[in-house]
């Protein structure tokens, strides 16, 4: 049997004859637990208008549901790489494991939408359990002359699942309800649980840091306050209301808080300190901004399929692959090119391309053929491209090599809330502009529906619907009015486009004032931050023992 029950300390574990021997089948184990993690990322979205349509969820909770994910696990998953070295990662990695199942199965059988965002926070905390550990442990498993290769893989497998998650969501709703996008996780963590009790050893740093639960804290209220206040906001249209600006506020003085708390713990979950370098810092916010603007971008391509083209679930999730097809063509391409111009151009260049293709949305109109949208996503996911590895590899090159971890750490958060951002503000926008667009063609419906009708592009489709139930007449007319032909959008369609144009010229400019950061402030070339090196001797802190381009992979993920 597997794991030889004492724990290991880090570094010695393919020192092992017995983990040495089977560690491409740990490799599997734990590459099998973070794809169900990856693909849970993505297959969400495919899933929308049909959890819209079952559920009678309205954009407001459809967003939650997303936002319940993507803040949960972006604010555990620093802590949890503590909780693995502190208890022992072979142990979180199980405990992750069965919360993800447990929770994912009561999702699969939630009978409302407050129940599903319920669930899907559970989720994301074992997710965020899940995610550190696969890493750390495959880092130790093998030795290192062969780790390059196994992160390789591992980071493959990985890119992999992002793309795939619409497409597999697509099939399971091609030909099951939309609770078995869900469901689907239940075999293999339980496939994934055994092999890792069978195979997997454990090991645990002897030096880890101390929890920091006050840093948690802080983290989890200013963030879900920051974001439920936009959400609401954009839901109930009252910016007036403290639910929205109110809480808006209140997210951010908390988050001021966290930031001041961090800085003077002495095992932080969040390193502040890291920001003081202008490379670490330039480089993250060219991170940030990418993927602000891709997950608002997928957020409401999502429902462009759908409901404006009319495309099957299926078929919605195989329009999501250019994207991807983007990046995994020119992702491993990228350090070539810094090796010849450097991360400053790089980078920029990848985001002044991704300001590009998020701009020529605003050519995008309803009656437009589907490979239109297929090229401008091709650009975004190009782009994005050349902004996450050099990225990533700057952020790495910017601090010493005991610090690494915790740089990924740090960075991986950043990117997963400005994520989170994203999706809230693109939401946010895109209610708000297609609730005025559409404002004229609701007249069809009667008085009492026009309100929540308005709301969304799925909302007015679940008015429909209701409208149905005592009126079918009604509903035909106002069918034909706001829904022409076989799912083809009129009315609605054209308020809907009208709000990605506003919000695509938005993402177009974020993504330009990250160029400009970095082209001001990340130098030229990366190398070592001789003036943070000095800090770190000068404060006494012993170096850790950290892999950093084992650290730098895990920063791409997820």
């Amino acid at each position: 049997m597997a794991q030889d029950t004492a724990a290991i300390p880090t570094g010695q574990l393919w020192e092992n004859p017995k983990v040495y021997n089977r560690r491409w089948l740990i490799m599997l184990t734990l590459v099998s637990g973070l794809i169900i993690v990856i693909l849970d990322n993505t297959i969400l979205n495919v899933a929308l208008p049909s959890i819209s349509r079952q559920l009678g969820a309205s954009q407001g909770q459809l967003t939650g549901a997303i936002l319940s994910y993507a803040v949960v696990f972006g604010s555990f998953q620093f802590t949890a790489g503590v909780l693995g070295d502190r208890w022992g990662r072979r142990r979180v990695f199980l405990t992750g494991l069965l919360i993800f199942g447990v929770t994912s199965l009561a999702a699969s059988q939630s009978k409302d939408p407050t129940q599903l965002i319920f669930w899907r926070a559970g989720m994301a905390v074992g997710a965020a359990l899940i995610t550190p550990q696969t890493l750390s442990i495959l880092t130790n498993v093998f030795p290192p002359k062969e780790r390059g290769r196994a992160i390789g893989i591992w980071a493959g497998c990985t890119g992999a699942s992002l793309s795939l998650g619409p497409v597999l969501g697509g099939l399971l709703l091609d030909h099951f309800w939309w609770g078995s996008i869900f469901f689907i996780n239940v075999p293999i963590v339980v496939v994934t649980i055994a092999a890792t009790i069978v195979l997997v050893p454990e090991s645990l740093n002897p030096n880890a840091g101390r929890f920091d639960p006050i840093g948690l804290v802080l983290s989890v209220v200013g963030l879900g306050s920051l974001i439920f206040g936009l959400v609401y906001g954009g839901e109930s249209r009252d910016w007036s209301s403290f639910l929205s600006t109110g809480m808006i506020v209140a997210g951010l003085l908390v988050l001021v808080a966290f930031i001041a708390v961090e800085a003077r713990l002495a095992s932080p979950s969040f390193d502040v300190r890291f920001f003081k370098n202008p490379r670490f810092s330039a480089a993250s916010i060219a991170t940030a901004f990418g993927f602000f603007a891709l997950f608002g971008v997928t957020f409401f391509l999502t429902f462009y399929f759908q409901f404006v083209k009319g495309l099957s679930p299926l078929q919605a999730g195989l329009a999501a692959l250019p994207s991807g097809l983007g990046q995994v063509i020119f992702a491993p391409r990228a350090p070539k090119l810094v090796a010849r111009i450097g991360p400053k151009f790089t980078i920029a260049g990848g985001l002044t391309l991704l300001a590009i293709s998020l701009g020529l949305y605003t050519t995008v109109n309803p009656g437009d053929p589907v490979w239109h949208v297929f090229i401008i996503s091709f650009l975004t996911g190009t782009g994005l491209a050349h902004v996450v590895a050099p990225s990533t590899e700057s952020v790495m090159s910017s601090l010493p090599p005991q610090n690494a971890g915790a740089g990924a750490a740090v960075n991986n958060t950043t990117r997963q809330v400005s994520g989170a951002l994203g999706i809230a503000v693109f939401g946010t926008l895109l209610q708000v502009f297609y609730a005025r667009n559409i404002a004229n063609a609701l007249e069809v419906l009667p008085e009492t529906f026009r309100d929540e009708a308005r709301k969304s592009i799925g909302d007015t489709f679940v008015a429909v619907q209701r409208l149905g139930v005592v009126d079918p007449k009604a509903a035909g007319q106002a069918a034909r009015e706001l829904f022409c032909g076989a799912g083809r959008a009129c009315a609605s369609g054209q308020a809907f486009v009208a709000g990605v144009h506003i919000t695509s010229i938005i993402a177009c400019t974020s993504a330009l004032i990250g160029a400009a950061i970095v082209l001001r402030y990340l130098p030229r070339r990366s190398a070592p931050d001789a003036g943070y090196l000095r800090q770190q001797r000068m404060s006494g802190e012993a170096p850790e023992a950290t892999d950093t381009a084992a650290s730098a992979a895990s920063d791409s993920v997820s």
